[in-house]
């Protein structure tokens, strides 16, 4: 039968551990000062050792605000992963409701101890304050699990994972807590050994949160246009097939006499030209379900969601009426498009892009500035 471990023993081996992970986050951040989700992520592992290491120097002398003030640090150790997060997600990291659990903790440790006498005080601040923890850490799970769907990466998911298998350990000690003659061991045992896992599955976590971005904007960026921020030809080759669907239509856009505005008003401006009208045009897809694609110079194409001929022709020609240079202090010029939809059986883009192809030509030919189908 293996030995209960020795509870001081499993608190100096998260202590020490948190401290190396601390070090680690505030080490990366004097390199990187403009990421200051590593400083919050670094505090949070600081406040926790620190916390850690008052639980091992309070008994015997410890007050009830000594002990309130313990348990609120803890707290704050959890909410700062989600600060920290928030700060990684571009948004502001400190938000008001984080006061409510924090100050929550504090009261229902303290309170007790202030209120109740002896032995019964100090066990219903213990489990109050447990129960706490515990719920202050689903919380912290939820909002980094649902927070942000679209940054839902795997190392983000396990994170909030982790932080949500600390409660069914926090539960379980309390019920074998009240059922028991009072012994702080009981109580603190379960959760010591969950940190034996977690604090380092945590911590390695959230060093691979920016990792994981950083590799999937570099995919992306392999996808995109350099110029305009349109997806390229190498994407539509890999995810076009998706949106061959009869509910597609495909809009091919050239802009007019775009050598002109190149000649006459320089090639800076010309990509002016291209990056505004690229902005409306994407924005515009993205509404109708569709993705914007630049095939190559001044040639795009527009993938969108209609319900028939004559919606994809009123889109068109909202299309064609974008350019505008009173909106953008941009060189005058138009543009052309050739309009085409996926027929029933048709498995890929390219029958319909050959075909909106002849349908520009069309459309060039009568004089641009026009929708040819």
């Amino acid at each position: 039968m293996l030995p209960t471990p020795d509870i001081l023993t499993l608190r100096l081996c998260s202590l020490l551990a948190s401290a190396a992970y601390a070090t680690i986050f505030f080490v990366l951040w004097t390199r990187r000062r403009s990421e200051t989700y590593l400083l919050h992520w670094g505090a949070s592992s600081a406040l926790y050792a620190v916390a850690l290491l008052g639980f091992d120097f309070m008994p015997g002398g410890a007050t009830p605000l000594s002990s309130a003030l313990n348990y609120g640090v803890i707290a704050i150790s959890d909410f700062l992963v989600v600060s920290g997060m928030r700060r990684f997600d571009r948004k502001p990291g400190f938000a008001p409701w984080m006061v409510a659990p924090v100050a929550a903790t504090i009261l229902v440790v303290g309170i007790p101890l202030m209120m109740l006498p002896g032995a019964l005080g100090l066990k219903v601040s213990h489990v109050a304050g447990s129960a706490l923890l515990g719920a202050c850490m689903v919380i912290c799970a939820c909002v980094i699990l649902f927070g942000n769907r679209s940054e839902a990466s795997l190392a983000r998911r396990i994170v909030g994972i982790g932080l949500l298998a600390y409660g069914p350990g926090y539960v379980i000690s309390i019920c074998i807590e009240m059922g028991h003659a009072f012994s702080s061991i009981t109580l603190d045992l379960l959760p010591m050994l969950q940190d034996q896992l977690l604090v380092g599955i945590l911590n390695l976590c959230l060093l691979a949160t920016p990792w994981e971005r950083a590799v999937r904007e570099l995919k992306e960026s392999v996808l995109r246009d350099g110029l305009t921020g349109a997806w390229n030809r190498t994407w539509l080759k890999q995810h076009g097939a998706e949106l061959a669907s009869p509910s597609t239509s495909l809009f091919l856009i050239d802009i007019d006499h775009f050598k002109t505005i190149n000649d006459t008003f320089g090639h800076a401006a010309g990509d002016e030209v291209l990056i505004a009208f690229s902005s409306r045009i994407d924005g515009l897809a993205a509404r109708h379900g569709g993705k914007f694609v630049r095939l190559g110079g001044d040639e795009f194409v527009m993938l969108a969601q209609t319900s028939g001929d004559e919606e994809a022709h009123r889109l068109a020609e909202e299309v064609r009426t974008i350019p505008d240079p009173a909106l953008s202090g941009l060189p005058s010029y138009s543009i052309s498009i050739g309009l085409s939809r996926v027929l029933a059986g048709e498995s890929s883009l390219s029958p319909a892009l050959a075909r909106a192809d002849l349908s520009l030509y069309r459309a060039k030919a009568s004089g641009r500035d026009q929708v040819a189908a």
